[in-house]
C-alpha cells in the first residue's frame, strides 16, 4: 500500500509516495504560504496515509528514575512531568526503558519533546484541513534503533548524516534509546571535520551523566558511506575510552530493502525506508493530530466486517442451497410412490361395483358384522396362549382336546365364553405324587396368568384335605387329569 513520508528538517520540507519500488514521486515545498499551498495540492492527489520525520535541533531529552505505578496513577505521573519540563508543546512523549531490579525497582523513563512546535503546526494545519490520515509525528532518533539490531554493544553512539538537517548524534544503552544531538553542518563545513571536532564534545557530555560508567568504552558506529570511510579511518584514532567502528550505508540499504539509490552518506532515504516498512509504536502526534487516521482505520475495519458477512452469508446461502438439493433428492422418490399410490387407488375405486345401497345400511352392516364375529372366534385366537404354556411345560401330554360356546361362563364379557375340555397326562408321574401334584398345579397357575378361567374336573390323586383318595388306580399311575379352561372375549 502507497503512503505519503513527510521529512521536516531546519532548512526543508519534503514530501515523498512510497510504494513497494521505494520512493517514488519527491517534493520540496519552501516554509511560506505559497509553500504550504502547493503541499495542500500534493495532498489533494495523493490521498495516501502520511508519516511525518522531523530531524531538528530542538529536539530535547530528560532521563528520569520514577516510582513504578500503573494505570491512572501512572498517567497523571507522566503528565505532571510533561507540564514540569515542556509545558509549551503538544509534541511530546515519554518512553519506559526499564524497570530497576533492586531497591524500590522503580521505573526509568525517557521523557522527549519537539520543542518548538511552531515549526511544526503550520505544516500540521495543512493536512488537518485536507483531512489527511496522519500516522504519527517521528523523530530520526526514534526510526534508528532499528540499526542497532546487530549490534551487540551496550554503550553505543550512532552517528548519522542528513543532508538537509546535519550530524545526528544518537546515544544508546542496552540498545534503548538515552540521548541524541543534531549539529548542524554550514556550507563551508564537512562531515569528516563536524565527526572529528563534535565526537569529542558529545563524549565530555555523556562523561558528566556518568555514561558510560568509568572503565567502559563508549561504541561509536559511524554510518556513511565507502568513500568516507577510508578517509575517516586515516583521522580517526580509537582509546580505551572510544572506539571507532563503520557502518557502510550501501550495505545497510541492501539489508534493510530500500531501494533507493545511496550515492553518498546521506541517510534520508533509509530512515524514510525504515519508517515506511515499520513505524516506531511511540511518536509525538497526540489523538487529536491522527483523528483522520483512526477513521481511516476503522473505514477498514468496517469494511473487512461487511466482507466478512458477505462471505459468511455466501458460504451459507450455498450450504442451504446443497441442503436443499440433497432433501429434494431424498423426496424425489417418496413422492413418485406417493403419485403410483394415489393412481392405484383411484384404480380400486372406479372398479368398484354399483351399488344403489346407502351409506348408513352398509355402515351398520359392517358394525353387525364385527359384532357377529366375537360370538365365533378363531380356533388359533382361543388356543394361542394354551399352546405357549404348554411348551414351557413339557411334562403335560394333551391327549384330547375339545370346546364349546357357553353363554353361563360368558360373564363378565358380553359374549359367548369358549368352554376347553383339557385331556391330559402328567409323565412321570411315580411315586412322588406331591411333586408331580406341584408341577401340574403350576401348569394351571401359568393357564390362569394369561387369562383363561382353570379348574380341574379330574386329578390323578386328590391330597386336599377335602377330597377322599380314590379313583382308578391304573389311571392314577398314568399320571391322567382333566381340566375345565373357559376363554373369555376381551373387553
Amino acid at each position: 500500500m502507497a503512503s505519503t513520508l513527510l521529512f521536516l528538517s531546519a532548512d526543508a520540507f519534503q514530501a515523498h509516495v512510497w510504494n513497494s519500488k521505494g520512493l517514488a514521486v519527491s517534493r520540496e515545498f519552501s516554509n511560506d504560504a505559497d509553500g504550504r499551498e502547493q503541499f495542500a495540492e500534493f495532498l489533494e492527489r495523493y490521498q495516501h496515509p502520511a508519516y511525518l520525520l522531523v530531524d531538528i535541533i530542538e529536539e530535547d531529552f530528560h532521563l528520569e528514575t520514577v516510582p513504578h505505578l500503573i494505570g491512572p496513577s501512572r498517567k497523571s505521573l507522566i503528565e505532571r512531568k510533561f507540564e514540569q519540563y515542556y509545558r509549551s508543546t503538544p509534541f511530546r512523549q515519554a518512553t519506559l526503558l526499564k524497570r530497576q531490579s533492586e531497591g524500590r525497582r522503580d521505573d526509568e523513563f525517557l521523557f522527549s519533546a519537539l520543542t518548538n512546535p511552531q515549526r511544526i503546526t503550520p505544516w500540521l494545519e495543512t493536512l488537518l484541513a485536507s483531512e489527511t490520515p496522519l500516522a504519527g509525528i517521528y523523530s530520526v532518533p526514534n526510526v534508528s534503533a532499528p540499526l542497532l539490531k546487530d549490534i551487540q554493544a551496550e554503550h553505543v553512539l550512532l552517528l548519522t548524516w542528513e543532508r538537509n538537517a546535519g550530524l545526528r548524534q544518537t546515544y544508546f544503552h542496552d540498545k534503548r534509546l538515552h540521548f541524541s544531538r543534531l549539529i548542524p553542518i554550514n556550507e563551508d563545513g564537512s562531515l569528516i571535520d563536524a565527526i572529528i571536532a563534535e565526537t569529542p564534545r558529545t563524549q565530555q557530555y555523556l562523561k558528566s551523566l556518568s555514561l558510560p560508567p568509568p572503565g567502559e568504552t563508549l561504541e561509536v558506529f559511524i554510518l556513511c558511506h565507502g568513500d568516507d570511510i577510508a578517509q575517516l579511518r586515516d583521522r580517526l584514532s580509537s582509546d580505551s575510552d572510544l572506539h571507532f567502528n563503520y557502518l557502510d550505508i550501501t550495505e545497510f540499504a541492501r539489508t534493510h530493502k530500500c531501494r533507493q539509490p545511496i550515492e553518498d552518506s546521506d541517510s534520508t532515504p533509509l530512515f524514510l525506508n525504515l519508517l515506511a516498512r515499520k513505524p516506531p509504536s511511540a511518536h509525538y502526534a497526540n489523538s487529536h493530530h491522527t483523528h483522520f487516521h483512526m477513521l481511516w482505520q476503522l473505514r477498514f475495519v468496517l469494511f473487512g466486517v461487511a466482507l466478512m458477512i458477505v462471505l459468511t452469508g455466501l458460504l451459507w446461502s450455498g450450504l442451504s442451497f446443497w441442503q436443499a438439493e440433497q432433501f429434494a433428492a431424498e423426496t424425489a422418490p417418496l413422492t413418485q410412490q406417493t403419485e403410483r399410490t394415489r393412481a392405484q387407488t383411484q384404480a380400486i375405486q372406479r372398479n368398484f361395483a354399483n351399488t344403489t345401497v346407502p351409506a348408513a345400511d352398509m355402515k351398520t352392516a359392517v358394525l353387525l358384522a364385527r359384532s357377529l364375529s366375537q360370538y365365533s372366534p378363531l380356533p388359533d385366537k382361543i388356543l394361542h396362549e394354551l399352546s405357549m404354556v404348554m411348551e414351557n411345560h413339557p411334562r403335560i401330554t394333551l391327549d384330547e382336546l375339545s370346546w364349546r360356546a357357553s353363554a353361563a361362563d360368558a360373564a363378565p364379557s358380553a359374549y359367548p365364553a369358549q368352554v376347553i375340555t383339557f385331556q391330559g397326562t402328567l409323565t412321570g408321574f411315580g411315586s412322588d405324587h406331591r411333586t408331580a401334584l406341584a408341577y401340574l398345579e403350576k401348569f394351571q397357575q401359568a393357564l390362569t396368568q394369561t387369562g383363561y378361567t382353570v379348574s380341574a374336573t379330574s386329578l390323578p390323586l386328590d391330597i386336599s384335605s377335602k377330597g377322599s383318595i380314590s379313583g382308578d388306580a391304573a389311571g392314577s399311575a398314568q399320571g391322567r387329569f382333566t381340566l375345565k379352561i373357559i376363554w373369555r372375549q376381551p373387553a
